[in-house]
């Protein structure tokens, strides 16, 4: 997994919003103590005002998060995308 920020292409066709065209940070790769699947963690690189401007990590698993987001660099594109 490269660090940096990810755009969001594909929905997961669970949950109510897709996120598709977004930008978020990657921060780190995990894998589960006991069965072993890896699992990336991500920030949302929005606002959204029902959290405040609070940092929000979100967990995925790695084989979710390579179907759904590609790799746009190690920092914000110019100009981002609204």
């Amino acid at each position: 997994m490269q660090a940096g920020v990810y755009r969001k292409v594909r929905a997961s066709g669970r949950g109510k919003g897709t996120g598709v065209g977004n930008l978020y940070q990657f921060l780190l790769l995990s894998r589960d103590h006991f069965d072993g699947h890896e699992y990336v963690t991500y920030i949302p690189l929005r606002i959204e005002p029902e959290w405040a401007g609070t940092v929000r990590p979100c967990t995925i698993t790695r084989e979710d998060f390579e179907q759904m987001f590609e790799y746009v660099g190690e920092g914000l594109p110019t100009p981002v995308k609204p």
